[in-house]
């Protein structure tokens, strides 16, 4: 009997003396994504600072990840800056330059959905992921046909008939009707949709809300793409939103002006004629608070349906196992330098939102004000996730920045915008930005941030910063790709 308690004795302190090695774990599930895009959102929110903002929901988000306060986009328009995020390539890369060619990847490359997919995910797109129905093809016998609303003479005919929408062809959820709009382009309405109609971003919530239940039981990884429209013009929203601001304390930005007017020294192309709001029009300062107003009543609009999806996330006990990311497409313009919209190389129209919880990696509510790209955003998650490295992608993972934001990171983001046949490129390190037309035949801009974060004095031709001008534009004659990791 003795021998045996010994012999059990033995054995018990035996194996509390084998390393835990011996015994590997099994890894942990791979996490979920929830991905979400904002169309023609620009860093006006709470947790940006924004003092007239009202987004709970993003802000709720932010203080659970990781705030990037420096994210640029990489060509600041619809379809050119979704092509670069979701294949993982600079603009210049890809050729998609503007909101009518098809994004056409090589054989053996795949979009960010795609690659999830074939890495054993469940995946799922609602709303405006890529641009209308670009995404992604290996041939251009693969091409469907373009949509209505690519070609000008369908186009004006859609406009004629319903003037305040695009029609059904560009989107399942576009359903807007307003009263007499016969006036107006459609891109010029703002104001509050008719009662009762709770607009295409509330049903797209809806979507991939039922989506996210049926793979939360699926028992898989999964990744749930979801694209809001709003603050995109038109700029409507149910009558709730819009009575949460005063348009008299809307805040006119320091270089705010009634039209596009171009201070001396500055490029000609780097200013655009106004289109989706004001078009071709100088405007009051009224109207210009007005359409604020109606800005910011669309992002509190898309914000209610952010927090929809966010909270059925949490009630489904799945926050601690998702990635979230939320970002904007890239920033707008309302009035600075005369302008609204986007489509500029300016600060405010490159810079735009972008908010990652990752609750495996990242410290919850840190801010980092390192310089990042959106194409940044398809190597993270490839390496959050633990999918096979993808060869063909040009950024650069910023999981080191989740786990320290203040961690050393010394990569410039670098913007493309093309003016017709005229191609302008932009690179903003931690305190510059220089811009280039036509590599600078066409002119150039340097602009200072730590004196001038507004960018509203050019500094390209004071033999002062000659040293930082040719710096930067070394930068510009690499090219993105001489930096890549």
């Amino acid at each position: 009997m003795r021998t045996n308690l010994s012999r059990r004795r033995f054995l018990r302190h035996a194996a509390a003396a084998i390393p835990a090695q011996a015994f590997p774990q099994a890894p942990a599930p791979r996490p979920n994504v929830l991905f979400i895009v904002v169309d023609d959102l620009d860093c006006r929110i709470g947790a940006y600072g924004d003092p007239v903002a009202k987004t709970p929901n993003l802000d709720r988000l932010a203080a659970r990840g990781v705030r990037f306060d420096r994210a640029y986009c990489q060509y600041p328009l619809c379809n050119p800056t979704r092509s670069s995020v979701l294949s993982g390539r600079y603009p210049t890369s890809t050729g998609v330059l503007d909101n009518n060619t098809y994004l056409l990847l090589e054989a053996g490359q795949f979009t960010m959905p795609d690659y999830f997919q074939r890495n054993g995910y469940n995946v799922a797109l609602f709303g405006k992921i890529f641009h209308g129905q670009n995404r992604g093809f290996h041939s251009k016998d693969a091409l469907p046909p373009n949509p209505a609303w690519f070609t000008p003479a369908q186009r004006a005919a859609q406009q004629a008939e319903q003037p305040a929408y695009w029609s059904s062809v560009h989107s399942p959820y576009r359903t807007l009707r307003l009263p007499d709009p016969s006036q107006y382009a459609w891109a010029n309405l703002t104001g509050p949709l008719p009662d009762g109609d709770r607009g295409q971003d509330f049903r797209i919530a809806g979507d991939a809300i039922a989506s996210l239940e049926k793979m939360a039981a699926a028992g898989k990884p999964f990744f749930l793409a979801a694209g809001f429209h709003k603050p995109h013009v038109p700029l409507t929203a149910p009558k709730e939103f819009f009575d949460l601001f005063d348009p008299a304390r809307m805040p006119l930005p320091p270089d705010f002006d009634t039209e596009p007017r171009r201070p001396p020294g500055m490029p000609a192309d780097e200013f655009r004629e106004n289109i989706d709001l004001f078009a071709s029009r100088s405007f009051s300062v009224q109207e210009a608070r007005e359409a604020m107003r109606a800005y910011y009543a669309c992002m509190s609009y898309m914000d209610a349906q952010a927090g929809r999806l966010l909270d059925r996330l949490r009630d489904l006990g799945l926050e601690q196992d998702t990635i979230v990311v939320l970002w904007g497409d890239h920033g707008w313009h309302l009035g600075e330098k005369g302008m609204w919209a986007k489509g500029t190389l300016f600060e405010v129209s490159a810079r735009g939102p972008l908010i990652i919880a990752a609750p495996r990696t990242a410290p919850a509510g840190r801010t980092c004000r390192r310089v990042v790209q959106y194409l940044d955003l398809y190597p993270t998650l490839v390496s959050l996730c633990g999918l096979p490295a993808a060869p063909w992608l040009e950024g650069a993972s910023l999981t080191p920045l989740l786990e320290n934001p203040d961690a050393n990171w010394d990569k410039p983001a670098f913007t493309v915008q093309a003016r017709e046949w005229r191609l302008g490129r932009s690179v903003r390190d931690g305190r510059w930005r220089y811009t280039e037309w036509e590599e600078g035949r066409r002119g150039a801009a340097l602009f200072d941030h730590r004196t001038d974060p507004h960018e509203m004095r050019n500094l390209a031709s004071d033999p002062n910063y000659a040293g930082e001008r040719e710096r930067l534009r070394r930068l510009l004659r690499e090219g993105p790709l001489a930096r890549r990791p």
